[in-house]
């Protein structure tokens, strides 16, 4: 039983992640509605949203099911995207060690980007426990992710409109998020081996089947500049 004053704690530190969440699911589930042009798409949103706790799979899952994608491709596309959440478990192992599977289970499927770093932070009150916390803002980013993709596809039903533009959300939030990690002289490498990999696999691809070519090149070329890399972010 995780105590109120834990509980409490969550709630506050997620209140970010509920606007960004909220904000960025209503935009993805209003996507899907506009797509799928189905009568059960307040459904859909509500099943895929629930499973698939990823803003950028969420985007996706709308292209795949348009163009019909194959299931093979989806799996190789999902874990091209998610391949870094692998990397920061390896954080957690040590605070997590000895939770039950179950809990485990869940604290493995909710884990973000933005639940990542807030249970890094972890700001548990006095006398609270670490794990009970990080459950509780996984469970309170997970609800509104949950909320704002059912919410936009309810929303895409009631008030039909055209989505034009809607897709660029994600991309729009992923180039912010770039500018301001380039402002630093260590994160600019990175960036620019990601948009070398992605022009690369553009031109030898194509648009439609570049991303994971680009996404296996930009994987091996981090795995040989790795020292390189960590010499720079030490700087």
């Amino acid at each position: 039983m995780i105590k109120s004053k834990t509980l409490n704690a969550a709630f506050l530190a997620s209140l970010p992640v509920l606007m960004g969440y909220v904000t960025m699911g209503m935009a993805a589930g209003i996507l899907l509605s506009g797509r799928l042009e189905r009568p059960d798409t307040v459904g859909w949103a509500f099943l895929t949203s629930a499973s698939t706790i990823s803003g950028a799979l969420q985007f996706a899952i709308v292209d795949w099911i348009s163009r019909r994608t194959a299931l093979v491709e989806a799996a190789l596309l999902t874990f091209c995207l998610n391949v870094r959440y692998a990397m920061y478990g390896l954080s957690l192992l040590e605070r997590f060690r000895g939770v039950g599977w179950g809990r485990k289970a869940y604290l493995i499927w909710t884990l973000t980007d933005e639940t990542y770093a807030l249970e890094v932070e972890c700001k548990v009150p006095p006398g609270g426990n670490p794990v009970n916390y990080c459950l509780a803002v996984a469970g309170f980013n997970h609800f509104y992710w949950v909320a704002g993709v059912t919410l936009g596809a309810w929303c895409g039903r009631l008030l039909p409109f055209s989505t034009r533009g809607i897709d660029f959300a994600m991309t729009a939030l992923f180039l912010v998020i770039l500018t301001d990690q380039c402002r630093e002289r260590r994160n600019r490498l990175p960036a620019l081996i990601g948009g070398a990999a992605a022009t690369v696999g553009g031109i030898v691809f194509g648009s439609a089947n570049m991303l994971i070519p680009a996404m296996a090149l930009m994987l091996g070329t981090f795995l040989v500049l790795g020292r390189k890399l960590e010499a720079e972010a030490r700087v």
